[in-house]
């Protein structure tokens, strides 16, 4: 067994999550709710005087209504026990009630400032001519946004441009870097927990993992069960390290609640992962459903080195052609377990252990 520690650059800082998608939601939610502000000012005022300033408390109004919906989202998620209907019209009766608020205080106030009236005299002009009209506006804008947002939850960040581009409706050759995570003894677990409890953990621990997944720039290719399969192309995963640390990152986030596992579940999960890297033929499938799926012996492979953590007792082994692959870090240690028969594989592979010194 020989051991490898690389040390000629130095420790490198760990990656972090770009500022675009950590706040995808957010910055999603505020330009459709500009897009729909302008619309809607440009439609209701059409022809009427000032419609230059009247567009821009339009887009300001809308980027509000977004940012409202965007807010309420994260503090209401209560209202997901319903059925996916009624907890739609539930939250967007509540927004547009908090929208119809805040139009009313920024129509009357401008009103007042362009047409030199008194606030109250503005105040009965919006109740009688605007009031019905905003509120409908606002329930209708706020279910179109309630459901963008969930179907943009639904479909990966490339999802629309690679689809609309045509780039995998013929099967491409890529150069990939994939790694399977598992949760170990997943089997018993279920048992202790009980279904139900169990795939609350699932939630939680995967949901527990974004801000890694986000930081290392990883593509989330399928959930399976207990398995998240995470994919780089190779120059994104390589810069920085980021698959390598991606897997750090995973633990740290587990680490940070351990109080809140222990408290919910009993238990803290514990996981393990293989990483290789090669070529994958990428291509889209599907008439019923449309999916970007990879094919070739890229994932068997990956699949096959993440069954191994347990027979070498490790959490996170990499194959040879990945540990060359990645940049130099004295800050990652690798020890090389030999050449190890993989199944389903004509010949051995080598295969390294990876640990962080962090």
């Amino acid at each position: 067994m020989a051991i490898f520690i690389k040390k000629i650059n130095p420790m490198m800082e760990l990656p972090k999550p770009p500022f675009y998608k950590k706040h995808s939601l957010i910055l999603k939610a505020v330009i459709a709710g500009g897009i729909i502000g302008l619309l809607y000012t440009a439609i209701i005022d059409s022809g009427s005087e000032n419609i230059g300033l009247k567009l821009v408390l339009g887009l300001i109004i809308g980027i509000s209504f977004g940012l409202v919906v965007v807010t309420f989202e994260k503090y209401f998620t209560y209202l997901d026990q319903y059925s996916f209907i009624k907890a739609i019209l539930l939250k967007a009766v509540i927004y547009s009630i908090s929208i119809l608020i805040f139009l009313l205080f920024f129509v009357v106030l401008f009103t007042c400032i362009l047409e030199h009236i008194a606030l109250e005299e503005a105040f009965k002009r919006y109740i009688s001519e605007r009031l019905v009209g905003d509120f409908i506006f606002s329930f209708v804008a706020s279910v179109f946004l309630i459901l963008f947002l969930e179907i943009s939850s639904l479909l990966s960040a490339g999802f629309f441009y690679n689809y609309f581009t045509g780039k995998y409706h013929q099967p491409i050759q890529e150069e990939r870097i994939f790694m399977f995570v598992d949760v170990k003894s997943s089997t018993t677990l279920a048992e202790q927990l009980g279904d139900i409890l169990y795939s609350r953990l699932l939630q939680d621990l995967f949901s527990d993992f974004t801000d890694a997944i986000l930081a290392s720039r990883a593509e989330i290719y399928q959930y399976a069960g207990d398995e998240i399969i995470l994919t780089w192309k190779l120059s994104s995963g390589i810069k920085e390290n980021r698959c390598l640390y991606c897997f750090y990152m995973l633990k740290e986030s587990i680490k940070k609640r351990e109080d809140y596992y222990l408290k919910t579940y009993k238990t803290v999960p514990k996981f393990k992962a293989g990483m290789h890297i090669g070529t994958a033929v990428t291509t889209w499938v599907g008439k019923v459903k449309k999916e970007i799926v990879y094919h070739g012996d890229l994932l068997n492979t990956t699949s096959r080195i993440q069954c191994k953590c347990n027979e070498l007792n490790h959490d996170f082994i990499i194959s040879e052609p990945m540990k060359n692959a990645v940049l130099e870090d004295e800050s990652i240690r690798y020890v090389q377990q030999g050449e190890i028969a993989l199944r389903g594989k004509a010949k051995p592979l080598q295969l390294f252990t990876v640990d962080f010194k962090i």
